[in-house]
């Protein structure tokens, strides 16, 4: 999962910063508050493992704030090697070439590459459970914060209940488009996405600023939150945070401050292969 933008605001503040402290401000066209960032996988483990028997050396390094959520099993599993041998125990947690099985209350440390194939639909469905526990857990702490959850319902026709109010909308992309919720085409200025929410309804006014400017405006950067947008594909599933619009008066928007992948589309495709094999 990828991470642009606070992973965690109410821990790390709310205001205005770009990386080197400055106060971001974008086009006098209209004012926004863009966020600094922060880019790649929320929590990735670097592994040197032996386990044999009931001895083990583990290192670990865990980079990012999100913890690993446990999930509960009934019963611990087991996983099947190429090899025909059989190391019992709970799913733990997996990255792209190593998953953590906990055995004996020792976690054990095996390469997704040494499972049998007929193994993979089963790491599939604990990746992707475990991966919704962790999307549940941080919305209950977003709306600890203040935030509410977002749909195109709500955009669109409930003001009084979203104008100005913190928010993350989960979301699929679809393609990006030049027009603006203001109703003009800025492609120089804009990035607007295209999205179908949760219960497939279309929504197209999710916006940031392609760059960030100084605060006499005679210099802008490019906004890393708008570069890293601009690498999703069709399909891929993603958490928007920043703030809804609407003042009533037919003008809607959600203004992106942050974003996190939930599923890329290939990731998507993958997990569906390996479970109908």
């Amino acid at each position: 999962m990828a991470t642009v933008g606070f992973p965690h605001i109410g821990l790390q503040g709310f205001a205005p910063k770009l990386g080197k402290g400055e106060i971001a401000r974008c086009p006098a066209r209209r004012m926004k508050w863009i966020k600094s960032f922060w880019y790649g996988r929320s929590w990735q483990a670097a592994v040197k493992i032996h386990c044999k028997d009931k001895t083990m050396k583990t290192k670990i390094c865990l980079f990012g704030i999100f913890a690993v959520v446990t999930l509960a099993l009934a019963a611990p599993h087991a996983w099947v090697l190429k090899t025909g041998e059989t190391v019992t125990g709970d799913y733990v947690s997996s990255g792209t070439s190593t998953l953590v099985v906990k055995t004996d209350s020792t976690n054990c440390f095996l390469k997704i590459s040494d499972l049998s194939t007929n193994e993979l639909p089963y790491l599939a469905q604990m990746q992707f459970a475990q991966r919704q526990a962790r999307l549940d857990a941080e919305a209950k702490k977003l709306a600890e914060q203040g935030y509410i959850e977002v749909n195109a319902q709500l955009l669109e026709n409930f003001p009084e209940k979203v104008n100005f109010k913190k928010a993350w909308f989960d979301c699929t992309f679809l393609e990006f488009t030049p027009y603006t919720a203001a109703g003009d085409t800025a492609p120089d200025v804009m990035l607007v996405l295209e999205v179908d929410d949760k219960d497939g309804n279309f929504y197209t006014h999710c916006e940031t600023y392609k760059n960030l400017s100084d605060d006499n405006f005679v210099t802008s950067r490019p906004n890393p939150i708008a570069q890293a947008l601009s690498n999703l594909k069709h399909g891929d599933k993603i958490r928007l945070i920043g703030v809804a619009h609407n003042p009533g008066t037919g003008y809607h928007e959600f203004e992106i401050q942050s974003f996190e992948m939930i599923e890329s589309a290939a990731e998507k495709k993958a997990r569906e292969d390996a479970t109908a094999n």
